[in-house]
């Protein structure tokens, strides 16, 4: 009888010492997560989301000349607005390649950029039609400065079929001109801009202005920094009061029909382009990338090169 009693207390006494431990253990859990500063957090997955077929290749051009050459403020541009379409490029849908002028791949702080921003990629000669032949979009969302032999390949590109990307390429250097008017999507361009926001008024029915497509007259407010004249294409979006756009060129004025579009899509020859005109503070005006869930870039880069927008 006395041993079944001290087998009883021991089996009550292990099933105490179960019991509180698996209490540790909850307790632990909860107290020592991976929120807590005590302990780093869990690991989470950064494994991109898989994609179908073929990744469209986009080039983004990053210019020396535009870089270090001419500029309308206190120090040169540098490369950082050239980078900056990069972050929101960055999808499985996409891959990125470099493209340079001729001979800069080891100059000044391109070398730096290129390893940080693209590693383990070749850049392509934006001179070179057989490298450019690779690319089904070339994004130059700020190229002030472009040779004229950069301009040329781009032209020929663009003709051919390849996507165009494009914030004003060459309106520094070498300013408007029959070709680089072409690469804009206008008759006769000229820089505008405002240091300040200004309505902007829904003037077209394109998947690019995904939720605002087709509300005419709708405004949002943004910085516009572009092409003024007559546009060749389509306009997307409009600035409702010229008047409040001012013109680098002080020889020309406002002319009836002449507009600054903060979005618009035109055409040259075979290849689509898609021309940006807000200023380069925040990438993308709130309105339009809430519409676009986002992914107005990458909606961008995909209609560029013919494919569904996802």
């Amino acid at each position: 009888m006395a041993d079944k009693r001290k087998l009883g207390m021991l089996a009550a006494i292990l099933l105490f010492l179960i019991t509180a431990g698996a209490a540790f253990f909850v307790v632990k859990s909860y107290l020592w997560s991976g929120n807590s500063e005590d302990l780093p957090a869990e690991p989470t997955s950064t494994a991109a989301a898989p994609t179908t077929g073929p990744q469209i290749q986009v080039g983004i051009l990053l210019s020396d000349f535009s870089a270090t050459g001419p500029h309308r403020q206190a120090r040169p541009y540098g490369y950082q607005t050239q980078l900056r379409v990069v972050k929101s490029l960055r999808d499985p849908s996409i891959h990125l390649i470099p493209v340079i002028e001729p001979n800069t791949a080891r100059k000044g702080q391109l070398p730096r950029l290129l390893a940080q921003n693209f590693p383990g990629e070749s850049p392509i000669d934006a001179t070179n039609l057989d490298e450019m032949r690779k690319l089904d979009v070339l994004s130059a969302t700020s190229s002030g400065n472009l040779p004229e032999n950069v301009i040329n390949s781009i032209t020929q590109r663009v003709r051919e079929g390849m996507g165009f990307l494009e914030r004003q390429p060459g309106y520094i250097t070498p300013g408007y001109n029959a070709e680089t008017n072409d690469l804009c999507g206008f008759t006769d361009g000229v820089f505008g801009w405002s240091p300040n926001s200004v309505e902007c008024e829904v003037v077209g029915n394109h998947p690019l202005l995904g939720d605002l497509s087709g509300l005419t007259g709708k405004t949002i407010n943004l910085i516009p920094n572009g092409t003024v004249g007559e546009l060749k294409g389509i306009p997307l979006l409009r600035v409702k009061q010229m008047h409040q756009i001012m013109l680098v060129a002080s020889n020309r004025t406002v002319s009836t029909g002449e507009y600054l579009y903060p979005l618009y899509i035109s055409q040259l020859g075979k290849g689509r382009i898609v021309g940006i005109g807000f200023t380069q503070g925040k990438e993308v005006p709130e309105a339009l990338d809430a519409a676009n869930q986002g992914r107005f870039y990458i909606h961008c880069v995909q209609w560029l090169a013919g494919k569904p927008l996802n």
